[in-house]
């Protein structure tokens, strides 16, 4: 219950076998807020405290979740140690510290969102949100990548569904992160469809719904969510200049 029930990543495996890059990206996010907070209050210690453990979450990501070969942030196992059994393995232990969960899930554009991407990952990264194969969609993009085995669009509340679907916290955290690295044409994109979808869906239902179909952008489930769809008023906001509620302290800095 991270936030995205039934990520592969995380969901079905063994406790405290997985460090997530969702919540790892938003934790970085929550420490750069947690030391705002304590200077609004002149407590300079406990600030810089924080920023030292978001400083070390970022080099632990950027170490251990980017992927070089595939250019993307990945979810890692970090249940990895030698397993000695008899007298077998009693020479060279494991040495790595994780080993990369190679599932594609939209959570690896997160970094773009907390600013803790590098341009050139970003410019590598945008690359997978618009290709058709992946994550491409007419109305934003899918949760897990097109080509993964555990894609599916089956209709569930407990776990809600994020092996596919398109949700619009999704939509809107990639177009944020879009904008943090300067590729405006891009979030516009990712703006229009979002606002196609929700437009069709209030035309033909008179509601919106809690998330969709990425091929024909029709509602899954629950009629009448509201929640974070609302978050297209913010995007459309932040294409005219306002300033996002996240990251102001980290405008200009990527």
């Amino acid at each position: 219950m991270i936030g995205m029930d039934n990520d592969p990543a995380t969901f079905g495996r063994p406790s405290f076998s997985t460090a997530n890059i969702y919540l790892n990206s938003f934790m970085c996010v929550e420490l750069e807020a947690g030391a705002r907070l304590y200077r609004q209050f002149g407590k300079e210690e406990a600030a810089k405290k924080l920023l030292d453990k978001r400083e070390a979450l970022i080099g632990a990501i950027q170490q251990e979740c980017w992927d070089k070969r595939d250019r993307f942030f990945y979810s890692v196992d970090v249940d990895i140690k030698t397993r000695k059994y008899d007298w077998f393995h009693q020479g060279l232990g494991v040495f790595w510290k994780t080993l990369p969960i190679k599932v594609r899930v939209w959570s690896g554009f997160i970094p773009m969102y907390a600013g803790i991407a590098t341009k050139e990952q970003a410019a590598d990264m945008v690359k997978h949100i618009f290709d058709p194969d992946t994550f491409g969609s007419d109305f934003g993009l899918t949760t897990l990548s097109k080509d993964e085995k555990m894609f599916d669009l089956s209709v569930t509340n407990n776990p809600s569904n994020w092996l596919g679907p398109i949700w619009l916290v999704a939509n809107y955290v990639v177009f944020r992160g879009l904008l943090n690295y300067g590729y405006r044409m891009e979030a516009e994109i990712m703006y229009k469809r979002t606002m196609r979808l929700l437009g069709e869906d209030l035309e033909k239902t008179g509601c919106l719904h809690e998330y969709y179909n990425p091929f024909n952008g029709e509602p899954i489930m629950n009629g009448g969510f509201i929640n974070w769809n609302i978050l297209a008023l913010n995007m459309a906001d932040e294409l005219e200049g306002k300033k996002p509620m996240c990251l102001p302290e980290l405008d200009g800095k990527l």
